[in-house]
């Protein structure tokens, strides 16, 4: 067994640096097949307008952001910066864009993590209970949880700012509190996006560990656990819970990706400062570097939380073995 998960260990260390570098090409290709000149986006329009009376200016500054060399130089250097830890210069903020990722990286963190681990838990819970549990209540529960996670998380956050934040005056109409501020001001700033992605992931986390649970119900197993007369709490974490755990492992690691990809509009509805409003304002500023390295960055993330949910889901399921 030990053989077979280091040479299975060995098969994902391969494919993981592959899908990185493939990740990297195409964020660094994508920028430069868009229409127009790179320069117009670092000065302006109107600035560009005017340096092009000068072609001596152009093409000097085209050497210096290194636009006059070869694609594939372009993309050696590039990548040599990457692995160095230098994302470039954001024209937007005038700023190191590393400086900006350290930034607003933990205040996606905050955002997202604790709503994930709730939805991940509670979902967990529910899902077990409503695949066992009879009655109308398992029925009106399941149609909250299809309705909640058809809504989409923008009209859902700005239904919640118009009453809590407009009608109520409950919490701030959005961003995050400034550095030092004290703990209750901070959650108030956090309350409402972190309420939204956890009603919405908690929605997808209880259909899909319920439907797990319904699956595995007919299988022999279960029955010998129902034979035993266990308790509820007992008969589910052993018999419910224990098997559905590579699958959920797998789960985990998809709301890692929404964390960095769906929260996008979370963020910019309630004008949280993370790594998705960072994106759309690179987006609305033609801030093209920036766009690139964000989008680089939350992509590898993803990428490291699938690898990591691949090993453990081999570790935790003895039929991978």
């Amino acid at each position: 067994m030990r053989t077979s998960f280091i040479f299975w260990i060995i098969r994902k260390a391969l494919r993981y640096p592959l899908l990185s570098f493939t990740v990297v090409v195409i964020n660094f290709l994508i920028p430069r097949a868009m229409p127009g000149d790179p320069l117009i986006f670092v000065f302006g329009e109107e600035v560009y307008a005017i340096a092009l009376s000068n072609p001596d200016l152009i093409n000097s500054l085209r050497s210096k952001y290194g636009l006059d060399l070869p694609i594939i130089d372009q993309f050696w250097i590039y990548l040599r910066n990457l692995i160095s830890g230098d994302l470039g210069y954001s024209f937007s903020y005038g700023r190191p864009i590393a400086d900006i990722i350290r930034e607003r990286l933990p205040l996606t963190l905050i955002m997202t993590v604790p709503p994930m681990i709730l939805s991940l838990v509670i979902g967990t819970i529910l899902g077990t209970n409503l695949s066992w549990k009879p009655g109308s209540l398992k029925r009106i529960i399941t149609a909250l949880c299809m309705i909640v996670r058809s809504v989409p998380t923008y009209w859902s956050g700005m239904l919640l700012l118009l009453i809590f934040s407009l009608w109520a005056k409950w919490t701030p109409i959005g961003g995050a509190p400034p550095a030092g501020a004290p703990l209750s001001e901070f959650i108030s700033h956090l309350a409402l996006p972190a309420l939204v992605l956890t009603m919405y992931n908690l929605s997808y986390v209880t259909i899909i560990v319920r439907g797990l649970t319904v699956e595995i119900s007919g299988e022999p197993f279960i029955t010998t656990g129902l034979s035993k007369g266990l308790n509820w709490f007992k008969f589910s974490s052993r018999y419910l819970i224990r098997p559905s755990l590579p699958p959920l492992v797998s789960l985990a690691a998809m709301e890692v990706g929404f964390a960095f990809s769906g929260a996008l509009l979370v963020e910019i509805v309630f004008s949280w400062p993370g790594m998705g409003y960072t994106m759309w304002q690179a987006v609305t500023e033609r801030d093209y570097p920036l766009l690139q390295a964000t989008f680089t960055i939350t992509a590898l993330i993803v990428i490291f939380a699938n690898a990591l949910a691949d090993i453990l889901s081999y570790a935790l399921d003895p039929r991978a073995r």
